[in-house]
């Protein structure tokens, strides 16, 4: 089992939640690839959920991995360490993403969770993922979609840390996490926003001078606003603009028909 650092997860009827109904909020659950049976199979298996504090290891690095984690609500981030005490963020963890997917072929996890909010955990055993993902192809199908948005955000992360300038690294950002929040729109939105400058700094390579400095040009030229840990975005295509977004590699607009199943030859 993963090492909830600081923390002993409980079942159920000691914690208070109803596993599956945590589930129903997740992406997971709501993917276009799984039909009506197979949310039925994955509420069948879930066997915790629980509520966590911020800032909070939910992982850690080198430990063994028997469950997905998949976050209900809440903001975490994975990140790594190196030998002078300096932290990479790996990836920003929202609401319906799986914490630790790798989780679901790899006995280790090679980085660490934690957590930026209060975040409310449903897990997903391991055995139980990969049996699914055998028997219901719409299963498979959804972690493997999954997998592959992950890597096309890294790939992303690091187009912006080698080629970007700071001001659009920190554009690019912003327009991410809109989208991937389901607020993103071509005219103002608004959502929270829990990370602070040292964790932007973190994601993206800068300092926390730098981050200031760059969020400091933002506000100046009304690309953004922030009051109350509120982000407001007054003019989205402008904000895009500035970045060079192109949110397509998100997949958030897909349609996708999940009766539509590989059809199988007769042996």
């Amino acid at each position: 089992m993963i090492a909830l650092a600081g923390s002993q997860h409980t079942s159920p009827e000691q914690s208070g939640f109803r596993p599956a109904r945590h589930l129903r909020d997740t992406e997971l659950y709501r993917s276009a690839f799984l039909v009506a049976t197979e949310r039925h199979a994955l509420e069948q298996v879930v066997t915790w959920s629980k509520r966590f504090d911020p800032q909070k290891d939910i992982i850690c690095e080198a430990t063994d991995a028997d469950d997905l984690l998949i976050v209900a609500s809440g903001w975490a981030y994975r990140y790594s360490c190196v030998s002078d005490g300096g932290r990479q963020l790996t990836g920003l963890v929202m609401p319906g993403d799986v914490a630790n997917l790798d989780t679901l072929l790899f006995d280790q996890v090679t980085y660490s969770v934690r957590t930026l909010t209060e975040v409310t955990i449903v897990a997903l055993p391991r055995g139980e993922a990969l049996a699914l993902a055998d028997e219901h192809p719409g299963i498979a199908r959804t972690f493997t979609g999954m997998a592959m948005v992950e890597n096309a955000i890294s790939r992303k992360w690091i187009v912006s840390l080698g080629r970007r300038p700071a001001r659009a690294r920190i554009a690019h950002l912003l327009c991410e996490i809109g989208v991937r929040l389901g607020v993103a729109d071509d005219t103002e939105i608004a959502f929270p926003f829990p990370l602070r400058q040292e964790q932007i700094g973190d994601v993206l390579g800068l300092t926390n001078v730098h981050v200031n400095r760059m969020i400091r040009q933002l506000l100046a030229e009304g690309l953004i606003e922030f009051c109350d840990r509120v982000l407001t975005i007054p003019d989205v295509a402008a904000l895009r603009h500035v970045a060079g977004f192109d949110a397509s590699y998100l997949q958030m607009d897909r349609v996708i028909d999940p009766a539509a199943r590989p059809v199988v030859e007769p042996a």
